[in-house]
């Protein structure tokens, strides 16, 4: 990508939630480097992007004529349609990423005919405010070089990193549902708050801004997260006497719990998915 030209066109088929804040958030950081183009069968999603300054394709084939990386953020059995259509337009000068859940590298291949380097990647809804983590699974044919830029351009809406695609259910347990688990967790304190006489409005502000405050210590700390934990407990103090509480309900094993059990269910799905 970028060398003679090549990459410097990004597309997306599907510009709902997900597609729409992907391309949005790639304009608003590359916006000088880039020229972007966006499809989608629903007119009405497109206007706040046109208004951004994205280019509109009339339809998803004129968006790969038009496009070096091409991204595909429509549901997941509308995948093989959208590629049938595109595939006199790809060619080794392409690259298709696809955020459809359960379709592997296989499938995808299968999909282009071979026509081009293809890439399964995985987000989590915070890609929609610009603090994702996104897992990527590469074709071996995708030149090192562009695998970095790709990367780099997907790195201006969070968190990226390389997994075997034997990993992707386990991503999908514990970093994809991970917002539920956390949403949930912020409203058991919420609604403790309210229980102690705070409005609904302050306790979630308060909520809100001990979960940000806190991954910021954990991020940039090197103690294990345990130590942490230790150094807020004062000896026959209020945070222990918390802390006690949690422990004899069993909070980290109904964590592990809860995502073993969406391992398990995400892998029964793509037992599922079709395989050609």
């Amino acid at each position: 990508m970028g060398e003679h030209g090549r990459g410097r066109h990004i597309g997306c088929v599907g510009c709902g939630n997900m597609g729409g804040a992907i391309l949005r958030g790639m304009q608003a950081a590359w916006d000088k480097l880039y020229q972007f183009y966006a499809c989608n069968r629903s007119t009405e999603r497109l206007a706040p992007l046109r208004d951004c300054g994205i280019q509109i394709a009339e339809d998803a084939p004129t968006l790969a004529r038009q496009c070096d990386v091409i991204i595909l953020a429509v549901k997941p059995q509308q995948v093989g349609t959208v590629l049938e259509a595109m595939l006199p337009e790809l060619g080794a000068d392409k690259i298709v990423v696809s955020v459809a859940a359960g379709l592997g590298l296989d499938w995808l291949r299968q999909g282009v005919q071979g026509r081009c380097p293809v890439v399964r990647c995985m987000p989590n809804t915070p890609a929609l405010v610009g603090r994702g983590v996104f897992a990527f699974c590469c074709d071996d044919t995708l030149p090192p070089a562009d695998k970095g830029k790709l990367l780099e351009l997907f790195g201006a809406l969070g968190h990226c990193l390389e997994l075997p695609e034997s990993r992707f259910a386990a991503f999908t347990a514990l970093i994809g549902a991970g917002p539920a688990y956390v949403f949930a967790m912020m409203q058991g304190l919420v609604q403790a708050g309210v229980t102690l006489g705070f409005s609904q409005r302050e306790a979630r502000q308060m909520v809100t801004a001990l979960f940000e405050g806190t991954a910021v210590m954990a991020a940039q700390s090197p103690q294990h997260l345990l130590r942490l934990r230790d150094d807020v407990c004062s000896p026959a103090g209020v945070t222990i006497a918390g802390v006690n509480q949690l422990d004899r309900a069993g909070l980290a094993g109904l964590l592990v719990d809860a995502v073993l059990a969406a391992d398990a269910r995400g892998r029964e799905m793509e037992s599922q998915a079709p395989k050609d």
